[in-house]
């Protein structure tokens, strides 16, 4: 064999074997294997994908600025680290986790303005409001010379000084609905107007439909009994359905303790406890007769156990947590994300992730009857205040926008 071929096959088997390595090392880098050239070893490494919103905000790892969100940080030794996003103008993100090894950890961050825009809904007063079991319209009553009952879809269109709310019937001689309390039947359509001459004392109950406009008034006092039965067994149906995937440990937690919707919204609170047995006597409804309020996506529940202690369960990780006490505590209901809540205390609204940490205060004030919860889409919370109104003035309905 000549030389030059000798040198050839040399240079092919140099040329094979730089490849092969340049393959491998190529392979081990993409896998978030990292040499360390003092140790004179290959170590596995970790990723943390980590997105906001908004976008661009910071990213600090144990105190050190890192890099910004919707950035993937990769190579990062494995172990527990202080994660902090923030944003100038927005609540901050903290928490710690642990970053393992040939696994990315993806995190989910909202963060919400310091100083939301709030923007009234209604400019006449809102009397009642009342949140349909869908969590898709609004129910109130006003005074005045276009005084009635009207209904409010939660579009996601801007709310324009009530643009979107329609009349369904108006205050009549012996019926004004400023005087009434909203009972919505489990489609979401249909409301009972509740007159109350004094405690336990029904003067009157008028069945709504609020997809009509000046309907006429129908009086079910009579047959009253009969529809809430009817509307109970329709909610136990569904809520027991839900309960299926419920574990046992967590049906027998909520068994001396039951956590109930207010009867302003969609959300567990202290201070109201409504026995689905007395509903004629309550003239009202339970909306969580098992004592589950499961997330939008149905995947985590909230209860309160018997110990009187807030709790989610997460039916995916099978991870259970406990939720902090709060002070002043008037109700919690479930953000539209499905991985936060929203939190209503005396003079405070906050948002906290599902495992109970970063608690977020997005508004600092008077809000009437505890009546709190967010928008559908998320991008605003409604709220029931008087703000800067006069004194003996209705309040009115209010978007905390929080994009």
């Amino acid at each position: 064999m000549s030389t030059l071929a000798k040198h050839r096959v040399t240079f092919t088997i140099i040329i094979t074997l730089l490849i092969l390595i340049f393959a491998a090392v190529a392979i081990f880098w993409a896998r978030g294997f990292k040499p360390n050239f003092k140790k004179g070893t290959i170590e596995r490494t970790g990723m943390l994908v980590a997105s906001s919103v908004p976008t661009g905000a910071e990213i600090y790892l144990d105190d050190r600025l890192t890099s910004a969100t919707n950035t993937n940080i990769a190579y990062l030794e494995p172990k527990t680290y202080k994660v902090k996003i923030q944003k100038d103008g927005y609540t901050t993100w903290e928490k710690d986790l642990d970053i393992k090894a040939d696994l990315a950890t993806e995190i989910k961050v909202l963060l919400f303005p310091l100083a939301p825009e709030i923007k009234p809904l209604t400019t006449t007063g809102a009397v009642s409001p009342t949140l349909s079991p869908d969590g898709t319209k609004i129910i109130f009553a006003t005074s005045g010379e276009r005084g009635g009952v009207y209904v409010m879809p939660l579009s996601d269109r801007p709310f324009q000084f009530g643009s979107t709310s329609h009349l369904i019937a108006k205050n009549q001689a012996g019926f004004d609905f400023t005087k009434s309390k909203f009972i919505w039947g489990p489609d979401s359509r249909q409301v009972i107007a509740q007159f109350q001459i004094e405690k336990n004392q029904i003067s009157a109950n008028l069945l709504l439909d609020t997809e009509k406009t000046e309907q006429e008034l129908r009086d079910i006092t009579g047959s009253l009994t009969a529809t809430l039965k009817s509307w109970q067994e329709e909610l136990d149906s569904r809520t027991q359905t839900l309960a299926l995937t419920t574990p046992d440990s967590v049906k027998s937690a909520t068994a001396e303790a039951k956590p109930v919707t207010s009867d302003k919204g969609q959300g567990i609170s202290q201070d109201k406890k409504i026995d689905s047995s007395l509903i004629t006597n309550h003239l009202s409804l339970n909306y969580y007769p098992t004592g589950l309020v499961f997330s939008p996506d149905e995947e985590k529940i909230l209860y309160k156990n018997k110990d009187e202690r807030y709790k989610i369960y997460n039916l995916k990780t099978k991870n259970e947590y406990t939720l902090p006490e709060f002070a002043d505590f008037i109700s919690l209901s479930w953000y539209p994300d499905s991985n936060h809540l929203v939190v209503a205390q005396k003079d405070l609204i906050s948002i906290i992730e599902a495992d109970g940490t970063n608690k977020m205060n997005v508004f600092s004030g008077k809000f009437e009857d505890g009546f709190v919860f967010a928008h559908p889409t998320g991008t605003r919370l409604i709220i029931l205040t008087t703000l800067t109104q006069s004194d003996g003035t209705f309040p009115n309905l209010y978007a905390i926008n929080l994009r």
